[in-house]
């Protein structure tokens, strides 16, 4: 039997550091600008007053599912955001670099893990977008990618 601790962000801001995209309180947050309300080294600065989209609803992998990622794969220690995504209808594993190119060690694991479990996944490195998953996925992925460059 597995007992699974509740894990909880402590030190790790990735999710606020202009790594992933979004809105709080009227200032955006994306790549390179993180959110206006992150306080380096403590977090956020107005975390009981902070949105429900996409602040205090948002649960990257780690957090959701220590069932799935092992303890050594916080954002923080990885240097990646890994969490679930959806595109029309098809679910996927999403991994973003927050910080440094995306390790083979991490890749390694996820790649096993998605093949293992027959995921969808998505991964960005160096600047570049790559996926595996189902025929249907990657075919809906790459109309989408195409029509965003």
């Amino acid at each position: 039997y597995y007992i699974f601790m509740k894990r909880s962000c402590e030190n790790c801001t990735k999710c606020c550091e202009g790594y992933l995209s979004g809105e709080a309180h009227g200032h955006t947050f994306d790549k390179g600008r993180p959110c206006f309300f992150l306080s380096i080294g403590k977090g956020c600065s107005i975390y009981e007053d902070r949105p429900k989209d996409p602040c205090a609803g948002y649960k990257c992998l780690w957090i959701s599912s220590p069932d799935i990622l092992p303890e050594w794969m916080k954002p923080s220690e990885i240097n990646n955001i890994i969490d679930v995504r959806e595109i029309q209808g098809h679910m996927y594993i999403s991994a973003v670099e927050a910080g440094s190119i995306i390790s083979s060690k991490v890749l390694s694991w996820l790649i096993s893990y998605v093949v293992t479990t027959n995921q969808n996944f998505v991964w960005e490195c160096e600047n570049g977008k790559y996926r595996i998953g189902s025929p249907e996925f990657v075919e809906v992925f790459d109309r989408h990618l195409s029509r965003t460059e």
